[in-house]
This record gives structure tokens, C-alpha cells and sequence, in this order.
């Protein structure tokens, strides 16, 4: 707003700036911190799928890192889902990951700390959250059968 302009030394609003009416307010402790795969379970529906190219890099003289690149292609939303979580099997058909290595270095190692992990603690604790603060999940059904298809590790099948 012109007021917010005046005060701060902004040459524009930002496009996503409180300024602009897109502040959310303050993130909710069972919402904070989730994985891209835990939110992809716990949504009533999916505007995309999403491609994860893995880069596994090592050397002698190198620490071993993972980087890579993300292609999201948007398809059409049919229905919202009713029952949540989705069940591990189901995010075959959201993300697919390409692992590209030299050194046969994929193992369920490097899958530790990416945003691959969907951890059913959290993800039950965002659904409870959701079902009782929010509108658009007023509905949902939670399926403990579907949550029992998670390691409680955290890694994917």
C-alpha cells in the first residue's frame, strides 16, 4: 500500500510482500518444516507432476553433496481427494527421480536430508491441524492404512 511505501525504501512492492496483501501470518507448528513430499501427501490435489534429477558427486579431495534440477508440468486437477493421506504407491504418480552418478553412490543414504522424506508423525499432525483450521479439509477422512505405507523412517518405499 502507499502508506508502507513511504515508510520503507522499496523502488516497488514486492509481488509477494505483505504489502501487497500476501502475508499468511504466522506458519503453524504442525505445518512448519514439512518436506516437499509430505505436503504432495497431504494435498487435496496436484496442478503438477514433478520430474527431481539428482546429481551424486564424489571425490578424493570433495565432500559427497547431492544437487540437481526440478521440472514441474502442470496437468489437469479431476477430483479432490477425500481420504488423506495418499498412500505411498500413489506418489509414483507425482514425482519421479533420475539419479545421476559415476560411482553406483545411490543408496537410501542420500535420501536422508532431501526433501524426499515423508515422515507420518508430521504428516498426521499437519492433517489434524488442517481438518480443524481450515475449511477446505473440513471433510477429509483420514486413512490409517494409507499412513501405515510409510517407513517411520521417513524414507519412500
Amino acid at each position: 500500500c502507499s502508506s508502507c511505501i513511504k515508510h520503507h525504501s522499496f523502488v516497488r512492492v514486492p509481488l509477494y510482500g505483505w504489502a501487497n496483501g500476501c502475508w499468511t501470518g504466522q506458519v503453524p507448528e504442525q505445518l512448519e518444516c514439512l518436506t516437499f513430499a509430505e505436503e504432495l501427501v497431504i494435498s487435496r490435489a496436484h496442478a503438477t507432476k514433478t520430474w527431481i534429477k539428482l546429481n551424486a558427486e564424489h571425490s578424493s579431495h570433495q565432500q559427497r553433496a547431492s544437487h540437481g534440477n526440478v521440472c514441474i508440468h502442470p496437468h489437469e486437477i479431476v477430483e479432490l481427494a477425500g481420504k488423506l493421506p495418499l498412500p505411498a504407491d500413489a506418489l509414483y504418480d507425482q514425482i519421479v527421480v533420475i539419479v545421476v552418478t559415476n560411482d553406483q553412490a545411490a543408496t537410501a543414504d542420500m535420501f536422508r536430508r532431501t526433501p524426499l522424506l515423508v515422515r507420518p508423525d508430521k504428516v498426521m499432525a499437519a492433517l489434524r491441524w488442517l481438518k480443524q483450521h481450515n475449511r477446505l479439509y473440513h471433510d477429509i477422512e483420514f486413512d490409517p492404512v494409507a499412513l501405515s505405507s510409510y517407513n517411520p523412517n521417513g524414507l519412500l518405499p
